[in-house]
């Protein structure tokens, strides 16, 4: 007796090129999100191999986030006219080509233009890989598809802490981006096999113009005003003339782009397609999680390696443990979907558990804090995954057509990719400004007297003295972590009172 096929628009696909189907997408998710997540959690590594002040080394994670932007602005017009399949194929060579360019820097100008190679390659495939979920699928027919997709994308997400501390101390700060380009080997021999070809060949209506000029204006002025936003320190009175004219420059740029976007009777990102109040209000609560994600992703290396003299493998295992806790939360989500009632109170839910974890790291920022101490926050912190990203990216599309699918995507991902930069480029400098105000203010309180008290019966040599400036750059990077940590929780409090009034999330 023959068996239903999984897939209608594809009858031909068994069970298991469904599920590996699915698999592979998520796979292809995941290398997007593991680019991100290597560039910080390696940030000193890396930034030490190629000589980068903490300013400049900021350049490298923003303009992988401006390059992306360009990738998903463009990939709409471009997945349609050369299939989306292909368009992921010639995505993963381009990303490639960025890790090995990556590889093979010898100082921050070269690193930083191989990242926007690797953005431009690697941005757009969160998007076209979903894309292509739901164009070759009906609503009851995804679940197979999900489940591959969410156990590849966050299994490779989880594993990004602990392969990179094994590579950076075995091989070196190099082989983080030698492995990132090794991945995309097998995975363009499965998206070759395992995608569905298209069927149809699109109409000249469908294809539409691909407007380059407004496409790149739209990424430089994201790139300049994302770094001059980054960049902004509390404890600065002012900007510079330079830092004025980039910022006036970049909003000029985004004004134009906008325009254009506003003028064209077909734009690649048509804006007004996405009037759904759902849609916009889940849009904004998917970028603040992204944000404070971003932040709280930054922020964990420096707190468990500069903070508690975590090394960088303990760092990597503690941070993938974590991971695994959310990668079992998402596919528990998955498959639960249809039970899943009362959104709104599961996202505020989400919020709040947030909020707990970044509260109990902040109690937990102190000397000698253990592994056993610190797993707890980071478990829950892990579980909000599930709980606000997947709840808010369901429910966002319920409103539109399969044709406004593309749309709404783009604008998605392109929220993700400059949220995400802007949570880790921000959470950097301020954790540099909060840290070196900590310092000032301990080396201020120390006299001839503290150092009797601290160490009585040592003599005051040059060793001594740097144990005691080690352990004042400690102190001064968790009370740094501290201020951070109540910060991400006063906003998740915050973000929870402001979830319970919006219906357009019930």
């Amino acid at each position: 007796m023959p068996t239903t096929p999984l897939l209608s628009k594809y009858p031909e696909f068994g069970r298991a090129r469904v599920y590996l189907f699915g698999l592979t997408a998520g796979c292809v998710t995941g290398v997007d999100f593991v680019a991100s997540s290597m560039i910080g959690i390696a940030g000193a590594h890396i930034q030490g191999g190629v000589n980068a002040a903490p300013e400049e080394y900021l350049w490298a994670i923003t303009v992988y986030a401006a390059a992306a932007v360009v990738a998903n602005l463009v990939l709409g017009r471009i997945g349609t006219r050369i299939t989306f399949r292909r368009y992921v194929l010639l995505s993963l060579l381009v990303f490639c080509t960025g890790a090995l360019l990556c590889a093979s820097a010898n100082n921050i100008s070269e690193l930083v233009l191989a990242r926007a190679v690797q953005g431009l390659g690697g941005g757009g495939l969160f998007a076209a890989a979903r894309i292509i979920a739901q164009l070759v699928s009906e609503p009851n027919e995804r679940l197979p598809i999900f489940v591959g997709f969410g156990l590849g994308s966050f299994t490779l997400t989880a594993l990004a802490p602990w392969v990179s501390a094994e590579l950076a101390l075995s091989l070196g700060w190099r082989a983080i981006f030698l492995v990132q380009a090794l991945v995309t080997v097998p995975l363009f021999a499965m998206v070759l096999t395992l995608f569905p070809r298209r069927r149809e060949a699109p109409t000249t209506a469908q294809m539409g113009t691909l407007g380059w000029p407004a496409a790149l204006a739209f990424g430089f002025g994201a790139l300049l005003l994302l770094h001059g936003i980054e960049d902004f320190r509390l404890a600065r009175i002012g900007l510079s003339g330079g830092e004025t004219l980039a910022l006036i420059v970049g909003a000029g740029l985004l004004a134009f782009a906008l325009h254009w976007l506003h003028r064209h009777p077909d734009p690649w990102l048509d804006l007004r397609r996405l009037g759904s109040r759902r849609y916009l209000v889940g849009l904004g609560f998917y970028s603040l999680y992204y944000l404070i994600s971003g932040g709280w992703n930054y922020l964990m290396p420096q707190f468990l390696q500069g903070g508690l003299g975590f090394n960088f493998q303990t760092t990597g295992m503690v941070l993938s443990l974590a991971g695994v806790v959310g990668l079992v939360g998402v596919m528990a989500h998955t498959f639960n979907f249809r039970r899943v009632f009362r959104r709104r109170r599961v996202i505020v839910i989400g919020f709040a558990v947030f909020a707990v974890a970044a509260a109990l790291m902040s109690i937990s920022a102190m000397p000698g804090a253990s592994i056993a101490v610190l797993m707890p926050p980071m478990m829950l912190q892990s579980l909000t995954t599930a709980l606000i990203m997947v709840q808010v990216a369901s429910m966002t599309y319920l409103d539109f057509e399969p044709e406004d699918f593309v749309h709404a995507y783009q604008l998605k991902n392109i929220m993700r990719e400059i949220a995400t930069a802007l949570g880790t480029g921000m959470t950097s400098q301020w954790l540099q400004t909060d840290r070196a105000i900590a310092r000032n203010d301990l080396v201020g309180r120390i006299n001839t007297f503290d150092l009797q008290t601290l160490a009585p019966e040592l003599p005051r040599t040059s060793e001594v003295l740097a144990r005691l400036s080690l352990q004042i750059d400690q102190q001064a990077t968790l009370i740094a972590c501290d201020h951070l940590f109540i910060t991400l929780a006063g906003i998740c409090i915050a973000a929870a009172g402001v979830v319970l009034y919006q219906r357009a999330l019930a």
